[in-house]
């Protein structure tokens, strides 16, 4: 009984230590080749601005469009989201991925570090068309590269619903 009480409350700890550790309002930490970034960065802006897109800029490099004003407030990197997307290569028009009613929890290393950013700039029933740079679309320290459905080192535009979180 005494040894079931010790591993019950080592396990316990364990959790613990391993939640106060989360910082749910810190962006994913990523590292990317900066210079790489830079460039993506121009062409991605270089697009919008042939386009005649109004955008805003995030720091981490993703430029977005706010096509519908959502209300509340943003879900954290904590939290789970469904959403409504489709993503494509910037420029194209083929969609290489889509979802309707898709769930995401913003602490999975299979949600690309670009995507997470993406949905925490966004509130309940917003509409943006992102734009990610190649370089935040790499997970690194996982299996793959990147998830296997996203085009590997191309900046892509997702439209995005966030539906709940």
């Amino acid at each position: 009984m005494f040894r079931y009480f010790i591993s019950i409350s080592v396990i316990f700890l364990g959790i613990i230590s391993c939640q106060s550790e989360i910082q749910c309002d810190e962006a994913p930490e990523f590292s990317v080749d900066q210079a790489r970034l830079d460039v993506q960065i121009n062409q991605i802006e270089s697009y919008l601005d042939s386009e005649g897109i109004d955008y805003r800029t995030h720091p981490s490099g993703i430029r977005y469009s706010v096509l519908e004003s959502g209300v509340g407030n943003s879900p954290n990197f904590c939290s789970g989201a469904t959403v409504d997307f489709e993503g494509r290569v910037m420029g194209e028009d083929e969609t290489f991925v889509d979802g309707i009613g898709a769930q995401f929890s913003l602490r999975s290393n299979q949600v690309v570090s670009g995507f997470k950013i993406a949905l925490s700039l966004m509130n309940r029933n917003a509409e943006y068309r992102v734009y990610i740079p190649g370089e935040l679309l790499i997970n690194k320290g996982i299996s793959d590269v990147v998830p296997r459905n996203i085009p590997d080192g191309e900046n892509v535009e997702f439209r995005i619903r966030l539906t709940s979180y």
